[in-house]
């Protein structure tokens, strides 16, 4: 099943216990929530939340039927903890409020651990804000996650090398790149931003065949054509690109 089609989300679960004994015995309602999330397996890993709604115990693992008779979908739920800090904190880095958006992309994790775009967003945060070893080990942690990556984060790792590279992490930057060519392995522009590290590393040959590899799926690609120029009249060691 395609990763976007997958169930994840809060549930609750409800059951009657009985409470008290004898003649006092009475039984009430007892609704507990968890944090349910659909496996590359096609079962759930379903984790309960306390009444912060914050993790507890140790996770297990049910099938469909089970979840589907025994847990119901809280839709509000799952977006206000979930879906809302997202968006806001999408809104915050965009706005370059990053500590505010770092709070949001934590709520997150504070249930969903492996949340591909909230990992995303707080890797991007702390290259902004210059803590690039968290961002390394954010980065370095989402390249080894056992989830399902789609064509649409695509652009999150090419964003991810972008700002990499701007900082000098040319291998980090490289890792990422090479990582959405795998869920893109066509796109030009990723080969284009393949050579520019491979420029800034002084390694010629291969930026002069990543330029060439762009050039050859879009042939109108004027930026490869100009780091072309600058490959062939690089001295030694080249310095920056200007304006690419």
């Amino acid at each position: 099943m395609e990763a976007e089609n997958r169930i994840s989300g809060i549930f609750s679960c409800k059951a009657t216990v009985k409470v008290g004994f004898g003649v006092t015995q009475r039984t009430t309602l007892s609704e507990t929530f968890w944090f349910v999330k659909e496996l590359d397996t096609g079962r759930f890993r379903v984790q309960s939340l306390d009444m912060d709604f914050k993790p507890q115990g140790t996770p297990m693992e049910i099938g469909r039927d089970k979840l589907f008779e025994d847990y119901h979908l809280e839709p509000d739920l799952s977006y206000r903890l979930l879906s809302q800090p997202l968006l806001v904190g999408d809104h915050y880095r965009a706005t370059a409020k990053y500590v505010s958006a770092e709070k949001e992309y934590q709520k997150i994790k504070g249930i969903d651990e492996d949340n591909i775009r909230a990992n995303f967003g707080l890797g991007l945060v702390y290259l902004a804000l210059k803590k690039a070893d968290k961002a390394v080990y954010i980065f370095d942690r989402l390249v080894r996650l056992e989830e399902t990556f789609e064509p649409r984060h695509k652009h999150l790792f090419n964003e991810f090398g972008i700002s990499l590279r701007k900082q000098g992490l040319f291998d980090e930057a490289l890792k990422y790149y090479f990582r959405a060519r795998e869920l893109s392995p066509d796109d030009d522009h990723l080969l284009l931003n393949i050579a520019r590290v491979y420029f800034e590393q002084h390694r010629l040959p291969e930026a002069e065949a990543a330029a060439r590899q762009a050039l050859a799926l879009n042939p109108d690609l004027a930026e490869a054509r100009r780091l072309l120029d600058h490959i062939w009249d690089a001295p030694a060691r080249p310095a920056p690109l200007p304006g690419l």
